[in-house]
């Protein structure tokens, strides 16, 4: 090999590696040199082989058979770039194990040359990121080979290549030359020798390009790495940019020993202000949610490759410490971020199953009771990131809503929770349905509530079913549903039937209901309530607003019959006990229906009552007149 400013390509005499690139004529004779290194002499034939540095043909069999190199990637693009690196690896391995005119390496070129061309056609320009042990496309690992003495991507790092990319129309003899070059770097190099990035800048190539920086060595070659030539030279900042290009190397890559032999005095040296913010920034909690989510996603990156050692199991605790982090700084905007990130990423098809527990980990009970206590007291809107998180909880939220619900009962809580599942869509009608007949009184409002939001129809005919014998929150609730659904007879029927219902809210519900729709069959029942439970201690509001619901129900039998409760025809019936009450409700009637006889009656209660239906009486004649029914009694 040439030394210097020599090209590789000026050399005399033809190189007989390169040489094989050429059809030789049938019949020629092969004046190949002897093995050039130690590692190709060695190197056994395969089992049932010729001599591997013999001239005649390979066996059928391929000689990297039990090579450890495999094709990786999993897009179309990453396996096609796979098969193509891997053709070139064993291309410019099967340098050192064979002579040039020998057919196998004839059936290397034309893989290597089947593979790059099919890539560079279908998928356009090889772009790619060189890392010690692999090659990356796009964020996919599309080479991977450990192995230093065999890995194209070590040969490639160590020289200091980084990135590599091939365009569509690069030519055949590009391709053979950089493969001439990558066979010779595989020999090993001595400190005499050009380095890769010396060899592909001396080629010129015209459609390959390459972006490098210095380059290592591992402990164990015989080459010093640093040029101290070049560190003189830049004096402290050579050997801090020799310290930086160090700590950029991968964790376990071989760097050269740094040199500690220089004696320097101890002195203060002042921190520009750009540091000074940076170690601040660092330091406080501002950029640490970021940091967590950042940290996060280089992880499951990790994880996700199949061709990392990391397992996502290993993983799970520092996610789940991100995940409690993140939770008691309320941050739901991280939270997303980072559920966007576990969905985007491509998991290994082993991990499918633990991908949904990580999902789930960051929306589990826990997790989504504390982001729901978080809302504002009294708000009225859903936080648009507690949305999307739920969104994309695996399967359905449901479920899981439903459970906070039971234990999250703030009215807030109840109403984020009630927001979400109608969120949820049509399609859990039926489970909810089902969940009203199973749930406690209160949680089953609540989900009443819901049903009748996305499908009100149903939830009109459940809250019909529910409107009676019912926990009052529940009655409550449906009787809401149905003020707002279509009015039938049988709706009416049931609302006159909860006249008589325990719970003093649910009867002047169903009342004022009785009262809008003014059917006058319903006037039986009402007076009737009336009549049969004067004598017992019906507070005064039910009293009045029954005497009201008779009046707007059916006015002229109303005034008949307040006019009997005033003026009772039999003696008896004075002094029957409940006469106070239907002589209160007769005053409050009478003072919403115009004309003499209404004021004339409710100054006949008044005379000889007691105080406090006198102080009643004395307001409904007030209401009387202005509601404007009075009629001057002094002209």
């Amino acid at each position: 090999m040439t030394t210097g400013d020599e090209s590789i390509w000026d050399t005399e005499d033809e190189d007989p590696y390169l040489a094989a690139l050429e059809e030789p004529e049938e019949g020629a004779p092969s004046d190949a040199p002897p093995p050039r290194d130690e590692e190709a002499a060695e190197s056994p034939p395969p089992d049932g082989a010729d001599d591997p540095f013999s001239s005649e043909p390979a066996p059928s069999r391929d000689p990297f058979e039990d090579d450890d190199e495999e094709a990786v990637g999993t897009s179309d693009s990453g396996k096609s770039a796979s098969d193509a690196l891997v053709a070139l690896g064993r291309a410019a391995r099967s340098y050192l194990l064979y002579e040039p005119d020998n057919e196998a390496i004839r059936l290397f070129l034309d893989d290597l040359r089947t593979k790059f061309r099919f890539y560079l056609d279908t998928f356009g320009t090889l772009k790619l990121v060189i890392r010690p042990w692999e090659m990356v496309l796009g964020g996919e690992v599309v080479y991977l080979n450990r192995d230093r003495e065999r890995s194209l991507s070590f040969r490639l790092f160590r020289d200091g290549v980084r990135r590599l990319s091939i365009r569509p129309e690069v030519e055949w003899d590009e391709i053979t030359q950089l493969l001439g070059i990558l066979s010779i770097r595989y020999v090993g190099v001595r400190q005499q020798e050009d380095d890769i990035v010396t060899l592909l800048w001396k080629a010129g190539f015209k459609n390959i390009e390459v972006d490098s920086v210095e380059g290592f060595v591992p402990e164990d070659d015989e080459t010093e790495v640093v040029d101290e030539a070049l560190l003189s030279e830049l004096g402290d900042e050579g050997h801090g940019a020799a310290g930086g290009m160090i700590g950029a190397a991968p964790e376990g890559f071989d760097v050269p020993w740094p040199d500690y032999t220089k004696r320097v005095p101890l002195a203060w040296k002042p921190i520009n202000e750009e540091r000074l913010q940076a170690a601040a920034r660092e330091d406080s909690n501002v950029e640490l949610p970021a940091q967590c989510v950042q940290l996060l996603r280089e992880i499951l990156e990790v994880a996700c490759n199949s061709v990392e050692p990391l397992e996502l199991e290993e993983a799970t605790p520092i996610l789940r410490e991100i995940r409690d982090f993140l939770l008691s700084e309320g941050l739901l905007s991280s939270l997303l971020e980072v559920m966007q990130i576990i969905n985007a990423l491509p998991f290994r098809e082993k991990d499918l199953e633990r991908k949904q527990d990580l999902l789930g980990a960051f929306t589990d009970e826990r997790a989504l009771s504390r982001i729901i206590r978080s809302v504002p007291a009294g708000s009225r809107e859903v936080p648009v990131e507690l949305q999307a998180l739920v969104d994309s909880i695996p399967g359905s939220a449901v479920p899981l809503l439903l459970s906070i619900m039971r234990k999250e009962r703030t009215n807030t809580a109840r109403w984020v929770c009630r927001t979400l599942i109608a969120g949820a869509g049509l399609q859990h009608a039926d489970s909810l349905a089902q969940a009203i007949h199973e749930e406690d009184p209160a949680v089953a409002a609540d989900i009443l509530q819901v049903l009748a939001q996305i499908d009100p129809e149903r939830g009109a005919h459940v809250a019909l079913d529910m409107v009676r014998g019912a926990d009052v929150a529940v009655q409550l609730q449906s009787l809401a549903i149905i003020e707002n659904a279509a009015y039938s007879p049988e709706v009416g029927q049931r609302l006159a039937r909860l006249l008589v219902e325990s719970s003093l809210e649910v009867r002047m519900r169903a009342l004022r209901m009785l009262e809008q729709h003014q059917e006058r069959w319903a006037f039986h029942a009402v007076s009737s309530r009336l009549r049969r439970n004067a004598s017992r201690d019906l507070e005064a509001r039910e009293v009045d607003a029954l005497a009201l619901a008779m009046v707007r129900i059916w006015e002229e039998r109303a005034l008949h019959t307040f006019v009997g409760w005033v003026k009772p025809r039999r003696l008896l019936s004075r002094v029957l006990s409940g006469q106070a009450t239907l002589r209160r409700a007769a005053a409050t009637g009478l003072s919403y229906i115009p004309g003499d006889r209404s004021e004339e009656c409710i100054r006949v209660v008044a005379k000889g009552a007691s105080e406090e239906l006198h102080k009643h009486c004395m307001q409904c004649l007030v209401r009387h007149r202005r509601l404007g029914v009075r009629v001057d009694h002094d002209g």
